[in-house]
């Protein structure tokens, strides 16, 4: 386990090692996942439908993300 503070402005920095066994990139969006226990869960972004939260089957339209099924029902 790896311990950080949080900056002034409640930034935290992710050690270039660790990223890198992660394969992230600089730039790359994740999310993040507050937890009941109060520890957070940081993972690289999947885009979900707006409308009803599925990751399968997601289009982007205007970044907007909408699922197939959803989108028949607006078609």
């Amino acid at each position: 386990m790896i311990s950080k503070k949080l900056t002034s402005k409640a930034g935290i920095t992710i050690p270039k090692a660790l990223r890198a066994d992660l394969g992230w990139q600089p730039s790359m969006a994740v999310d993040l996942a507050p937890q009941e226990d109060g520890s957070l869960i940081i993972r690289p972004h999947i885009d979900l439908c707006r409308f009803c939260g599925t990751h399968e089957n997601v289009h982007k339209y205007k970044d907007v993300c909408v699922c197939s099924e959803k989108m028949k029902e607006v078609i």
